[in-house]
Protein backbone atom coordinates (compact mmCIF):
# COMPACT_ATOMS: atom_id res chain seq x y z
CA UNK A 1 0.00 0.00 0.00
CA UNK A 2 1.39 3.46 -0.72
CA UNK A 3 2.05 5.73 1.81
CA UNK A 4 0.29 8.86 1.51
CA UNK A 5 2.22 12.47 2.63
CA UNK A 6 1.22 13.23 6.07
CA UNK A 7 2.03 16.68 7.18
CA UNK A 8 0.13 18.17 10.71
CA UNK A 9 0.45 22.22 11.71
CA UNK A 10 -0.33 24.68 13.94
CA UNK A 11 -0.78 27.58 12.06
CA UNK A 12 -3.40 30.70 10.89
CA UNK A 13 -6.40 30.97 13.49
CA UNK A 14 -7.94 33.14 11.05
CA UNK A 15 -10.28 30.89 9.96
CA UNK A 16 -11.11 29.99 13.87
CA UNK A 17 -11.76 33.59 14.18
CA UNK A 18 -13.97 34.43 10.82
CA UNK A 19 -16.76 31.49 11.79
CA UNK A 20 -14.70 28.13 10.72
CA UNK A 21 -15.20 24.91 12.71
CA UNK A 22 -12.76 24.59 15.63
CA UNK A 23 -11.87 20.94 16.88
CA UNK A 24 -10.55 21.94 20.35
CA UNK A 25 -8.11 18.92 21.29
CA UNK A 26 -4.74 18.40 19.61
CA UNK A 27 -3.59 15.36 21.46
CA UNK A 28 0.16 14.72 22.42
CA UNK A 29 -0.13 10.86 21.07
CA UNK A 30 -0.09 9.55 17.47
CA UNK A 31 -1.90 5.75 17.11
CA UNK A 32 0.06 3.13 14.89
CA UNK A 33 -0.94 -0.67 14.38
CA UNK A 34 0.73 -1.45 17.58
CA UNK A 35 -0.55 1.23 19.74
CA UNK A 36 -0.44 4.88 20.84
CA UNK A 37 2.92 6.18 20.98
CA UNK A 38 3.98 9.16 23.22
CA UNK A 39 5.41 12.05 21.57
CA UNK A 40 6.37 14.81 23.12
CA UNK A 41 4.42 16.97 25.62
CA UNK A 42 1.41 16.49 27.15
CA UNK A 43 2.18 12.49 27.24
CA UNK A 44 3.48 12.09 30.49
CA UNK A 45 1.90 9.07 31.80
CA UNK A 46 -1.32 6.85 30.84
CA UNK A 47 -3.53 8.66 32.90
CA UNK A 48 -3.09 11.47 31.23
CA UNK A 49 -3.00 9.30 28.10
CA UNK A 50 -6.43 8.17 29.03
CA UNK A 51 -7.85 11.85 29.52
CA UNK A 52 -7.08 12.64 25.63
CA UNK A 53 -8.88 10.08 24.68
CA UNK A 54 -12.04 10.88 26.74
CA UNK A 55 -11.75 14.39 25.21
CA UNK A 56 -10.94 13.60 21.95
CA UNK A 57 -14.26 10.66 21.93
CA UNK A 58 -16.33 13.64 23.58
CA UNK A 59 -15.76 16.29 20.90
CA UNK A 60 -15.64 13.50 18.08
CA UNK A 61 -18.27 13.37 15.33
CA UNK A 62 -19.22 17.51 16.19
CA UNK A 63 -18.81 19.84 13.36
CA UNK A 64 -19.52 23.10 14.25
CA UNK A 65 -19.39 24.88 17.16
CA UNK A 66 -22.04 27.61 18.81
CA UNK A 67 -20.77 31.50 17.93
CA UNK A 68 -20.71 31.42 22.38
CA UNK A 69 -18.53 28.13 22.13
CA UNK A 70 -16.09 29.96 19.55
CA UNK A 71 -16.26 33.19 21.43
CA UNK A 72 -14.38 31.43 24.35
CA UNK A 73 -11.79 29.56 22.82
CA UNK A 74 -10.89 33.06 21.05
CA UNK A 75 -10.81 34.53 24.44
CA UNK A 76 -8.97 31.88 25.79
CA UNK A 77 -6.29 32.21 22.80
CA UNK A 78 -6.15 35.47 23.44
CA UNK A 79 -4.83 35.31 27.08
CA UNK A 80 -3.00 32.30 26.03
CA UNK A 81 0.02 33.56 28.67
CA UNK A 82 0.30 35.05 31.72
CA UNK A 83 2.46 37.87 32.15
CA UNK A 84 5.45 37.04 34.77
CA UNK A 85 7.77 39.68 34.89
CA UNK A 86 11.52 39.26 36.19
CA UNK A 87 13.14 41.34 38.34
CA UNK A 88 15.37 42.24 35.79
CA UNK A 89 12.49 44.15 33.76
CA UNK A 90 11.90 46.29 37.14
CA UNK A 91 8.20 46.46 35.69
CA UNK A 92 8.60 46.73 32.39
CA UNK A 93 5.97 45.44 30.10
CA UNK A 94 8.57 42.99 27.95
CA UNK A 95 7.09 40.31 26.05
CA UNK A 96 10.30 38.16 26.91
CA UNK A 97 8.72 37.78 29.87
CA UNK A 98 5.88 35.96 29.15
CA UNK A 99 5.83 32.40 28.66
CA UNK A 100 4.67 30.28 25.92
CA UNK A 101 1.84 27.52 27.02
CA UNK A 102 1.59 25.19 23.99
CA UNK A 103 -1.59 23.43 25.52
CA UNK A 104 -3.71 26.85 25.74
CA UNK A 105 -2.27 28.03 22.06
CA UNK A 106 -3.19 24.59 20.96
CA UNK A 107 -6.71 25.00 22.26
CA UNK A 108 -7.82 26.74 19.34
CA UNK A 109 -7.65 25.29 15.73
CA UNK A 110 -9.15 25.52 12.54
CA UNK A 111 -9.09 21.87 10.77
CA UNK A 112 -8.92 20.97 6.79
CA UNK A 113 -8.64 17.67 5.30
CA UNK A 114 -8.40 16.15 1.92
CA UNK A 115 -7.70 12.21 1.05
CA UNK A 116 -3.96 13.03 1.39
CA UNK A 117 -3.51 15.80 3.70
CA UNK A 118 -4.55 16.49 7.19
CA UNK A 119 -3.73 19.80 8.86
CA UNK A 120 -3.73 21.66 12.30
CA UNK A 121 -3.48 25.55 12.23
CA UNK A 122 -3.78 27.82 15.14
CA UNK A 123 -1.38 31.10 15.85
CA UNK A 124 -2.06 34.60 17.40
CA UNK A 125 -4.78 36.39 14.90
CA UNK A 126 -2.58 39.01 14.16
CA UNK A 127 -0.13 36.70 12.73
CA UNK A 128 -2.82 37.25 9.35
CA UNK A 129 -1.12 37.22 6.12
CA UNK A 130 2.38 36.19 7.86
CA UNK A 131 0.90 32.88 9.33
CA UNK A 132 -0.82 32.32 6.08
CA UNK A 133 2.66 32.76 4.25
CA UNK A 134 4.07 30.40 6.37
CA UNK A 135 1.65 27.82 6.29
CA UNK A 136 1.71 27.99 2.76
CA UNK A 137 5.44 27.59 2.42
CA UNK A 138 5.66 24.79 5.06
CA UNK A 139 3.17 23.22 3.07
CA UNK A 140 4.73 22.85 -0.12
CA UNK A 141 7.73 21.78 1.23
CA UNK A 142 5.36 19.06 2.89
CA UNK A 143 4.26 17.83 -0.47
CA UNK A 144 7.39 18.39 -2.49
CA UNK A 145 8.99 16.30 0.38
CA UNK A 146 11.66 18.77 1.18
CA UNK A 147 10.43 18.73 5.28
CA UNK A 148 10.10 16.18 7.49
CA UNK A 149 9.89 17.45 10.57
CA UNK A 150 8.64 20.00 13.44
CA UNK A 151 8.57 23.63 13.30
CA UNK A 152 7.71 26.38 15.55
CA UNK A 153 8.07 30.34 14.96
CA UNK A 154 7.32 32.79 17.42
CA UNK A 155 6.84 36.24 18.16
CA UNK A 156 6.53 38.61 21.26
CA UNK A 157 5.17 35.60 22.78
CA UNK A 158 2.77 34.28 20.46
CA UNK A 159 2.76 31.67 17.81
CA UNK A 160 2.84 32.52 14.30
CA UNK A 161 3.84 28.48 13.40
CA UNK A 162 3.52 25.39 14.90
CA UNK A 163 3.47 22.57 12.40
CA UNK A 164 4.93 19.05 11.41
CA UNK A 165 5.22 16.74 8.29
CA UNK A 166 6.36 13.20 7.83
CA UNK A 167 6.86 9.94 9.46
CA UNK A 168 8.66 9.79 12.98
CA UNK A 169 9.09 5.94 12.71
CA UNK A 170 8.55 4.82 9.20
CA UNK A 171 8.32 1.41 9.75
CA UNK A 172 5.58 1.48 12.44
CA UNK A 173 3.94 4.44 9.91
CA UNK A 174 4.37 6.77 13.28
CA UNK A 175 3.76 10.65 11.99
CA UNK A 176 5.83 13.51 13.17
CA UNK A 177 3.74 15.58 15.84
CA UNK A 178 4.73 19.07 16.69
CA UNK A 179 5.60 17.59 19.90
CA UNK A 180 7.52 15.21 18.56
CA UNK A 181 10.77 14.88 20.82
CA UNK A 182 14.22 14.99 18.38
CA UNK A 183 17.59 14.63 18.79
CA UNK A 184 18.73 17.80 18.16
CA UNK A 185 22.35 17.54 17.74
CA UNK A 186 24.81 20.56 17.67
CA UNK A 187 22.06 22.76 19.07
CA UNK A 188 23.25 20.55 22.64
CA UNK A 189 26.23 23.09 22.79
CA UNK A 190 24.50 26.12 23.41
CA UNK A 191 23.29 24.10 26.93
CA UNK A 192 26.70 23.03 27.32
CA UNK A 193 28.19 26.58 27.11
CA UNK A 194 25.44 27.67 29.30
CA UNK A 195 26.23 25.23 32.17
CA UNK A 196 29.69 25.94 31.66
CA UNK A 197 29.10 29.62 32.32
CA UNK A 198 26.75 29.02 35.38
CA UNK A 199 29.38 27.06 37.02
CA UNK A 200 31.40 30.08 36.66
CA UNK A 201 29.07 32.49 37.58
CA UNK A 202 29.49 30.04 40.86
CA UNK A 203 32.89 30.09 41.32
CA UNK A 204 33.85 26.80 40.36
CA UNK A 205 35.70 27.61 37.60
CA UNK A 206 36.89 30.15 35.19
CA UNK A 207 36.92 30.35 31.34
CA UNK A 208 40.74 31.20 31.05
CA UNK A 209 41.51 28.36 33.30
CA UNK A 210 43.53 25.82 31.58
CA UNK A 211 41.88 22.74 30.69
CA UNK A 212 44.12 19.94 31.84
CA UNK A 213 43.76 20.14 35.92
CA UNK A 214 40.48 19.72 35.18
CA UNK A 215 41.13 16.46 33.35
CA UNK A 216 44.15 14.81 35.07
CA UNK A 217 43.84 12.25 36.44
CA UNK A 218 39.96 11.28 36.53
CA UNK A 219 39.61 11.26 32.12
CA UNK A 220 43.49 11.17 31.33
CA UNK A 221 46.57 10.17 32.63
CA UNK A 222 48.89 12.60 31.65
CA UNK A 223 48.28 15.63 29.83
CA UNK A 224 49.88 15.88 26.05
CA UNK A 225 52.24 19.20 26.22
CA UNK A 226 50.59 20.95 23.12
CA UNK A 227 47.46 20.53 25.35
CA UNK A 228 48.72 22.49 28.30
CA UNK A 229 47.98 26.13 27.08
CA UNK A 230 43.84 24.93 26.47
CA UNK A 231 41.73 26.74 28.18
CA UNK A 232 37.88 26.29 29.02
CA UNK A 233 36.88 28.90 26.76
CA UNK A 234 38.89 27.45 23.73
CA UNK A 235 37.11 24.19 24.12
CA UNK A 236 33.89 26.09 24.11
CA UNK A 237 34.45 28.61 20.54
CA UNK A 238 36.39 26.04 19.27
CA UNK A 239 39.44 27.49 18.99
CA UNK A 240 41.81 24.83 20.72
CA UNK A 241 43.26 22.86 17.65
CA UNK A 242 41.97 19.79 18.85
CA UNK A 243 40.86 17.46 15.58
CA UNK A 244 36.83 16.78 15.74
CA UNK A 245 36.19 12.82 17.17
CA UNK A 246 33.49 12.98 14.66
CA UNK A 247 35.71 12.82 11.82
CA UNK A 248 37.54 9.96 13.07
CA UNK A 249 36.70 6.12 11.75
CA UNK A 250 36.89 4.55 15.19
CA UNK A 251 34.12 7.03 16.31
CA UNK A 252 31.76 6.25 13.34
CA UNK A 253 32.36 2.87 13.81
CA UNK A 254 31.34 2.68 17.36
CA UNK A 255 28.63 5.52 17.67
CA UNK A 256 25.66 2.44 18.22
CA UNK A 257 27.41 1.18 20.85
CA UNK A 258 27.63 2.34 24.63
CA UNK A 259 30.75 4.32 25.53
CA UNK A 260 31.93 6.79 28.26
CA UNK A 261 33.74 9.81 28.67
CA UNK A 262 37.35 8.68 29.13
CA UNK A 263 36.89 6.37 26.07
CA UNK A 264 35.77 9.37 24.03
CA UNK A 265 38.99 11.33 25.01
CA UNK A 266 41.46 8.30 24.70
CA UNK A 267 40.55 8.86 20.58
CA UNK A 268 41.60 12.11 20.06
CA UNK A 269 44.21 13.01 23.00
CA UNK A 270 47.56 11.78 21.34
CA UNK A 271 47.00 13.42 17.82
CA UNK A 272 48.12 16.48 16.94
CA UNK A 273 46.88 19.58 17.25
CA UNK A 274 45.15 21.47 13.98
CA UNK A 275 46.84 24.84 15.39
CA UNK A 276 48.22 26.09 18.19
CA UNK A 277 45.27 27.52 20.24
CA UNK A 278 43.78 30.46 20.46
CA UNK A 279 45.36 31.14 16.77
CA UNK A 280 41.70 30.55 14.60
CA UNK A 281 38.44 28.65 14.35
CA UNK A 282 37.86 25.27 13.58
CA UNK A 283 34.63 23.32 14.64
CA UNK A 284 35.49 20.23 16.69
CA UNK A 285 33.19 18.29 18.83
CA UNK A 286 36.19 17.54 20.41
CA UNK A 287 36.13 20.31 22.70
CA UNK A 288 32.83 20.37 24.04
CA UNK A 289 33.44 16.57 24.82
CA UNK A 290 36.41 17.68 27.33
CA UNK A 291 33.54 20.84 28.51
CA UNK A 292 31.23 17.69 29.40
CA UNK A 293 34.13 16.09 31.41
CA UNK A 294 34.92 19.61 33.16
CA UNK A 295 31.35 20.01 34.42
CA UNK A 296 31.04 16.79 35.86
CA UNK A 297 34.51 17.00 37.48
CA UNK A 298 33.66 20.54 39.01
CA UNK A 299 30.50 19.27 39.94
CA UNK A 300 30.96 15.49 40.86
CA UNK A 301 27.51 14.83 38.90
CA UNK A 302 26.82 13.10 35.50
CA UNK A 303 26.12 15.82 33.00
CA UNK A 304 22.50 15.05 32.69
CA UNK A 305 22.05 15.50 35.84
CA UNK A 306 23.77 18.65 35.99
CA UNK A 307 21.79 19.74 33.07
CA UNK A 308 18.66 18.84 34.72
CA UNK A 309 19.68 21.14 37.94
CA UNK A 310 21.23 24.01 36.43
CA UNK A 311 18.75 24.13 33.04
CA UNK A 312 15.82 22.00 32.14
CA UNK A 313 14.28 21.94 35.23
CA UNK A 314 14.35 25.33 36.47
CA UNK A 315 12.92 26.03 33.05
CA UNK A 316 10.43 23.98 33.35
CA UNK A 317 11.73 22.21 29.98
CA UNK A 318 9.68 18.77 30.43
CA UNK A 319 11.13 17.00 27.07
CA UNK A 320 14.58 17.93 26.83
CA UNK A 321 16.96 15.90 28.42
CA UNK A 322 19.78 13.71 27.71
CA UNK A 323 20.27 9.97 28.25
CA UNK A 324 22.87 8.18 28.03
CA UNK A 325 21.22 5.14 25.57
CA UNK A 326 18.06 6.54 23.90
CA UNK A 327 15.86 9.76 24.09
CA UNK A 328 12.18 8.45 25.47
CA UNK A 329 9.86 6.35 23.86
CA UNK A 330 8.30 7.98 20.34
CA UNK A 331 11.07 9.83 19.46
CA UNK A 332 11.56 10.55 15.82
CA UNK A 333 13.83 8.04 14.72
CA UNK A 334 16.72 9.30 12.14
CA UNK A 335 17.04 8.63 8.32
CA UNK A 336 19.69 9.66 5.49
CA UNK A 337 16.76 10.54 3.19
CA UNK A 338 13.38 9.45 3.34
CA UNK A 339 12.99 5.97 3.23
CA UNK A 340 17.09 5.18 4.53
CA UNK A 341 17.21 4.67 8.14
CA UNK A 342 20.37 6.00 9.91
CA UNK A 343 21.63 3.94 12.70
CA UNK A 344 20.14 3.97 16.35
CA UNK A 345 22.59 6.56 17.99
CA UNK A 346 23.63 5.34 21.36
CA UNK A 347 23.42 8.69 23.87
CA UNK A 348 26.80 8.11 25.45
CA UNK A 349 28.51 8.62 22.08
CA UNK A 350 27.31 12.04 21.63
CA UNK A 351 27.50 13.15 25.28
CA UNK A 352 27.87 16.79 25.73
CA UNK A 353 28.66 17.68 22.39
CA UNK A 354 25.38 16.69 20.36
CA UNK A 355 23.64 14.63 22.53
CA UNK A 356 20.58 16.23 24.06
CA UNK A 357 17.26 15.53 23.02
CA UNK A 358 13.98 18.16 22.49
CA UNK A 359 10.87 19.46 21.01
CA UNK A 360 10.60 22.50 19.03
CA UNK A 361 8.46 23.78 22.04
CA UNK A 362 10.96 23.32 24.79
CA UNK A 363 13.96 24.81 21.89
CA UNK A 364 11.53 27.85 22.29
CA UNK A 365 10.78 28.57 25.45
CA UNK A 366 14.86 27.92 26.21
CA UNK A 367 15.28 30.90 23.83
CA UNK A 368 13.10 33.17 25.48
CA UNK A 369 14.42 32.61 28.77
CA UNK A 370 17.77 34.32 27.82
CA UNK A 371 15.45 37.46 26.41
CA UNK A 372 13.75 37.26 30.15
CA UNK A 373 16.89 36.55 32.26
CA UNK A 374 15.47 33.55 33.36
CA UNK A 375 17.90 31.24 32.23
CA UNK A 376 21.19 33.31 33.96
CA UNK A 377 21.41 37.06 35.14
CA UNK A 378 21.42 39.39 32.22
CA UNK A 379 25.87 39.64 32.41
CA UNK A 380 25.82 36.13 31.43
CA UNK A 381 23.08 36.24 28.91
CA UNK A 382 25.20 39.17 27.29
CA UNK A 383 28.60 36.50 27.66
CA UNK A 384 26.98 33.73 25.85
CA UNK A 385 25.71 35.89 22.77
CA UNK A 386 28.98 38.21 22.77
CA UNK A 387 31.11 37.03 19.50
CA UNK A 388 34.36 35.42 20.87
CA UNK A 389 36.07 34.22 17.69
CA UNK A 390 35.93 35.15 14.24
CA UNK A 391 34.47 33.25 11.72
CA UNK A 392 36.54 31.84 8.40
CA UNK A 393 36.03 34.35 5.14
CA UNK A 394 32.95 32.01 4.06
CA UNK A 395 31.07 31.65 7.39
CA UNK A 396 31.05 29.31 10.32
CA UNK A 397 30.38 25.73 9.49
CA UNK A 398 29.97 27.60 5.65
CA UNK A 399 26.54 29.37 7.14
CA UNK A 400 26.08 33.40 7.25
CA UNK A 401 27.88 34.17 10.33
CA UNK A 402 30.34 36.50 11.31
CA UNK A 403 31.61 35.30 14.55
CA UNK A 404 31.23 32.30 17.19
CA UNK A 405 29.70 32.99 20.60
CA UNK A 406 29.25 30.34 22.93
CA UNK A 407 27.05 27.77 21.37
CA UNK A 408 25.82 30.47 19.16
CA UNK A 409 26.75 31.34 15.90
CA UNK A 410 26.72 35.41 15.18
CA UNK A 411 24.61 37.40 12.25
CA UNK A 412 21.85 39.36 11.45
CA UNK A 413 18.87 39.42 9.40
CA UNK A 414 17.66 42.31 7.75
CA UNK A 415 19.84 44.25 10.15
CA UNK A 416 18.25 42.67 13.02
CA UNK A 417 20.65 40.77 15.58
CA UNK A 418 20.43 36.90 14.98
CA UNK A 419 22.07 34.51 17.54
CA UNK A 420 21.50 30.46 15.96
CA UNK A 421 23.18 26.95 16.22
CA UNK A 422 22.25 23.99 13.79
CA UNK A 423 22.82 20.39 14.30
CA UNK A 424 23.21 17.95 11.87
CA UNK A 425 24.48 14.22 12.25
CA UNK A 426 23.32 10.98 11.20
CA UNK A 427 19.75 11.14 10.35
CA UNK A 428 18.81 14.69 12.19
CA UNK A 429 18.94 18.14 11.01
CA UNK A 430 17.95 21.14 13.07
CA UNK A 431 18.52 24.76 13.67
CA UNK A 432 17.64 26.98 16.66
CA UNK A 433 17.20 30.75 15.18
CA UNK A 434 17.07 33.30 18.31
CA UNK A 435 16.69 37.45 16.99
CA UNK A 436 16.74 38.76 20.94
CA UNK A 437 16.14 42.16 20.44
CA UNK A 438 12.55 41.29 18.06
CA UNK A 439 11.66 38.30 20.66
CA UNK A 440 11.37 36.29 17.72
CA UNK A 441 12.10 32.17 18.17
CA UNK A 442 12.28 30.06 14.76
CA UNK A 443 12.80 26.15 15.48
CA UNK A 444 13.13 23.80 12.68
CA UNK A 445 14.06 20.02 13.87
CA UNK A 446 14.40 17.31 11.07
CA UNK A 447 14.89 13.40 11.38
CA UNK A 448 15.97 13.40 7.88
CA UNK A 449 19.85 14.69 7.61
CA UNK A 450 19.47 15.98 3.66
CA UNK A 451 16.51 18.44 5.18
CA UNK A 452 17.72 22.33 4.68
CA UNK A 453 17.02 23.25 8.70
CA UNK A 454 18.93 26.44 8.21
CA UNK A 455 17.31 27.77 5.01
CA UNK A 456 14.01 26.97 6.35
CA UNK A 457 14.46 28.54 9.77
CA UNK A 458 16.20 31.78 8.27
CA UNK A 459 13.38 32.09 5.38
CA UNK A 460 10.56 32.15 8.17
CA UNK A 461 12.86 34.19 10.62
CA UNK A 462 12.42 36.73 7.41
CA UNK A 463 8.77 36.24 7.34
CA UNK A 464 8.24 36.75 11.00
CA UNK A 465 10.29 40.23 10.96
CA UNK A 466 8.13 41.33 7.97
CA UNK A 467 4.93 40.80 10.42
Amino acid sequence: MAKRPIYVGLLALSAALTGGAVPVDTPAIAASAGGAVVTGVGGDGPGQNRAHERHRAGHRGKQRQSDHEREGQNQKMLRDVSLVLTPAQKGETDSRALPYDWQKTDASASDYNDQNVTTHFTSDPQGGQTSEAMRTYLQDLAANNKFTGSVLVMRRGKVLARFASGEADEKNGIPNRPDTVYRVMSVTKQFTSMIVLKLRDRGLLNLDDPICPYLVPAYISACPAAWLPITVRETLIHTSGIPNIETLPSYLANITRPTTPQKLIQQFVNLPLDFPPGTTWKYTNSGYVLAGAIIQAVTHKPYGTVLREEITGPLHLKHTGYSRSYPPDGFAKGYYTVGSPAPLLNGSELFSATGIYSTVDDIARWDRAFGSYQVAPPATVKLAFTPQAACPSDGCLHLPSSAYAFGWLVDQIQGHPLRYHPGLFQGYAASNMYLPNDDIQVVVLSNVQVTDTNGIARHLATLALDL
